[in-house]
C-alpha cells in the first residue's frame, strides 16, 4: 500500500540519518517525510539540524517558517522567512510571498480587532513584499529549462495572493476613510489583473460611495461584460 511505501520510505531516511548526522539534505528531506505525516514537531527539528549543518539551506528556513505560520506562530515564522532571504536569487522570491503572507494575516487581524493605523501598516509592507517577489517570479517562469514543481506552484499562487492583498489593503483604506487611497489602490489592482470581475466590482463601489456614478457604472458594464450577465 502506499501508506506501507511512505512507512518504509520514512525508516529509510531515518536509518540513514544515524549514519549521516550531518547532512543537510537528508535532514531536510525527512522533515518534508514527516511534515507530511502530520509530525509537526518533528518535521521542525529536522529543519532546524538541516540549516545549523547549511545555514544557507533556504528550503529548510522557508518550510520551517511554513511550519510555524500553519501553527499561528506569526513572529517565529517571519524570523525563517528572513532568513531565507539570505540564502539566494532561487529561494528569495518564496521567502518574500511567504512574508507578505504573514503581514498579511497580522493586517487582517489587526482589521477585525479595530486598530486601523497598524492594520494599514501591516498592508502596505504585504503589498510591497509581493511588489519585490514579482519581477523574480516572473524570471523564474520564463526560465527556458522550465520553473520545478514547488517555483511552480509559487508562480501560480502570486495572483491570488496578489488580488488578496489589494482587496484587504483597499478595504483597510476605505474603513480609515481615505476613499482616495482606497480608490487608487482598486485601480491599480483593475490595471494589473482586467480580466477579474470581483476587482471592477470593488472599484465601482468605492467610486459609487464618492459619489461618482458615471465611473462607476463605467466598472458595473465591464463586470457585465467580464461575467456575461
Amino acid at each position: 500500500s502506499e501508506q506501507g511505501k511512505d512507512e518504509d520510505s520514512l525508516k529509510a531516511y531515518q536509518q540513514s540519518l544515524e549514519l549521516n548526522a550531518e547532512d543537510a539534505e537528508l535532514c531536510y528531506n525527512l522533515g518534508i517525510k514527516l511534515g507530511a505525516k502530520g509530525d509537526t514537531k518533528g518535521e521542525m527539528n529536522m529543519y532546524a539540524k538541516a540549516t545549523n549543518v547549511d545555514p544557507q539551506m533556504g528550503g529548510a528556513w522557508v518550510n520551517w517558517g511554513t511550519a510555524l505560520a500553519e501553527a499561528g506562530n506569526l513572529d517565529d515564522a517571519e524570523m525563517m522567512f528572513v532568513k531565507a532571504l539570505e540564502c539566494g536569487p532561487d529561494v528569495r522570491p518564496k521567502a518574500l510571498m511567504n512574508l507578505a503572507l504573514v503581514h498579511n494575516t497580522r493586517a487582517n487581524e489587526y482589521a477585525q480587532g479595530g486598530d486601523l493605523p497598524s492594520a494599514k501598516a501591516s498592508a502596505l509592507k504585504a503589498s510591497n513584499l509581493l511588489d519585490q517577489a514579482k519581477p523574480l517570479l516572473d524570471e523564474l517562469a520564463s526560465d527556458a529549462a522550465g520553473a520545478d514543481a514547488d517555483s511552480q506552484r509559487y508562480i501560480t499562487q502570486f495572483k491570488p495572493l496578489r488580488l488578496q492583498v489589494h482587496r484587504l489593503y483597499g478595504q483597510i483604506l476605505a474603513g480609515a476613510g481615505e476613499y482616495a487611497a482606497c480608490e487608487e489602490e482598486f485601480k491599480r489592482a483593475a490595471e494589473t489583473y482586467p480580466d477579474i470581475p470581483g476587482v471592477w466590482d470593488m472599484l465601482g463601489r468605492i467610486l459609487e460611495l464618492q459619489g461618482k456614478t458615471a465611473e462607476a457604472a463605467e466598472c458595473k458594464a465591464k463586470v457585465t461584460e467580464l461575467t456575461g450577465r
